[in-house]
């Protein structure tokens, strides 16, 4: 073996280890990105749950207004039949 072949060869060991050691670099990095990218989706899963939660609230709180609204106009109803019975026995007396 002469000095070209161990020189080839070093530098060949010299490749592969900084080829692995990129690799090991890369594989850091994208853990690292993997990591952000979960905390950003555990952040939003986080938000929605509150956005779920003040939507669930307010459906019951328009469900509430509208039983509200409901029985009021019920007693409206009530109250204009019972008004139009008393107008109807006022002009049936006039006659």
């Amino acid at each position: 073996m002469d000095f070209k072949d161990v020189a080839t060869l070093f530098s060949l060991i010299f490749a592969a280890l900084a080829l692995w050691r990129n690799l090991k670099a890369d594989n850091k990095s994208d853990g690292a990105q993997i990591s952000e990218i979960l905390v950003k989706i555990e952040i939003m899963q986080s938000d929605l749950k509150e956005i779920k939660a003040d939507v669930k609230s307010e459906i019951k709180a328009v469900r509430a207004d509208l039983e509200n609204l409901k029985e009021r106009l019920i007693a409206v109803e009530q109250s204009s039949k019972s008004a139009h019975k008393r107008l109807d026995e006022f002009h049936g007396g006039e006659e």
